[in-house]
C-alpha cells in the first residue's frame, strides 16, 4: 500500500510543476508584451531620451495665452429688496449676489455702473412670482437673467468687459 501512496504524491508534483511552469510562460509573456509595447510607443526606458518634433507656435499665439491661472475679481452687491403684491404667496424678497470678472478693467466697469445696474435689476426682479422662485429651477433662472441684464448694461456703456458669472449670498423670501 506504500507504493500506492507513493505514486499519488508524484502525480501531484507534476501537476503542480505543470501549474508553476504556466504561470511563470505567463508572467514572462506579459513582460514581453510589455516591453515591446513601451518600444513601440517610445516610451522610456527605450524612447524617453529622444526629443520630438512639436510644431513651433506664432509669436502672437503665445502672447495671446495667459501666463499664469486667472485672476477672479469679486464684485459683492448691496442687498436688493423687492415687495410682491398682496396675495401673491410672499410679501418680499432679499437678494445679495456677487459678480465674477476675470479682469479689473470689467471689475472697475461694474463699479462705475452699479446704479445703473441695481435699477435695471430691480425692475428685473419685480417681474418674477414668489412661487417661481421657490424651485431651484426658478433660482437658476434669475441667476441667468441677472447675468444677462448685468452685461447687457456693460454692454451699452462699457467696451468689452465682460462677467463671467453671478452668485447669490443670500436668497430671503418671506
Amino acid at each position: 500500500m506504500a507504493s500506492s501512496n507513493e505514486d499519488l504524491d508524484l502525480g501531484e508534483e507534476k501537476k503542480s510543476s505543470k501549474k508553476w511552469i504556466i504561470l511563470g510562460g505567463l508572467v514572462i509573456l506579459l513582460l514581453a508584451g510589455g516591453g515591446a509595447g513601451m518600444y513601440f510607443m517610445g516610451l522610456p526606458p527605450f524612447g524617453g531620451g529622444e526629443e520630438t518634433a512639436e510644431p513651433e507656435e506664432d509669436e502672437a499665439e503665445i502672447e495671446k495665452k495667459p501666463s499664469g491661472p486667472k485672476e477672479a475679481h469679486f464684485h459683492q452687491f448691496a442687498p436688493l429688496l423687492v415687495n410682491f403684491p398682496r396675495g401673491s404667496g410672499a410679501r418680499l424678497m432679499q437678494v445679495e449676489f456677487s459678480v465674477l470678472t476675470y479682469d479689473e478693467a470689467s471689475n472697475e466697469a461694474v463699479r462705475k455702473h452699479a446704479p445703473m445696474i441695481r435699477n435695471n435689476l430691480l425692475l428685473l426682479l419685480g417681474r418674477y412670482k414668489p412661487q417661481d422662485l421657490r424651485t431651484a429651477q426658478g433660482k437658476l433662472a434669475l441667476r441667468e437673467a441677472i447675468q444677462g441684464e448685468v452685461q447687457k448694461v456693460l454692454d451699452m456703456q462699457s467696451d468689452g468687459a465682460e462677467i463671467e458669472a453671478v452668485f447669490f449670498t443670500k436668497f430671503l423670501m418671506e
